[in-house]
């Protein structure tokens, strides 16, 4: 069983909050269960000749919320910059590097905006307490998605 700790991204990220953890696992889930009850494996590739290649897909989606490797697993984009930067300083998050917020952080917050304050909280309350605030939040339906648009 996955830690919290092991839902930290380098970045300040949480795992948690990603869709591949928290949202389409879930709803792969559910349209297999739909179709599987209604009989689409039997008959699916008779309506389109990619179901099985479709239907492989959806199988392996609905598990990605226990398959992923997470952030410090190495899921995401394998060139990641900051994840290499934080690696190479021995770092757990870039919070605690003496260079934040660098340049490559800065930037990740065109797609991430709250980044930046993710990691101004961990400086300030610690690791072990974000890490319970993020539990917190994941629990009353935070997304990563839902924090973008606020």
């Amino acid at each position: 069983m996955k830690e919290s700790k092991d839902y930290l991204c380098y970045c300040g990220l949480y795992c948690k909050m990603c869709s591949i953890i928290n949202g389409l696992p879930q709803a792969a889930q559910k349209l297999h269960k739909i179709m599987q009850e209604d009989g689409w494996e039997g008959y699916g590739s008779f309506i389109y000749p990619e179901f099985k290649d479709f239907w492989a897909v959806l199988s392996q989606v609905k598990d990605l919320d226990k398959s992923s490797e997470l952030c410090q697993g190495g899921c995401g984009n394998p060139d990641c910059e900051i994840r290499k930067c934080a690696k190479s300083k021995g770092l757990e998050v870039c919070a605690f590097c003496e260079d934040f917020p660098c340049a490559a952080l800065t930037a990740f917050t065109n797609a991430y905006p709250f980044i930046l304050t993710n990691n101004e909280r961990i400086r300030e309350i610690g690791l072990e307490a974000w890490l319970m605030e993020q539990d917190n939040l994941v629990a009353q339906g935070v997304t990563h998605k839902s924090l973008k648009q606020q």
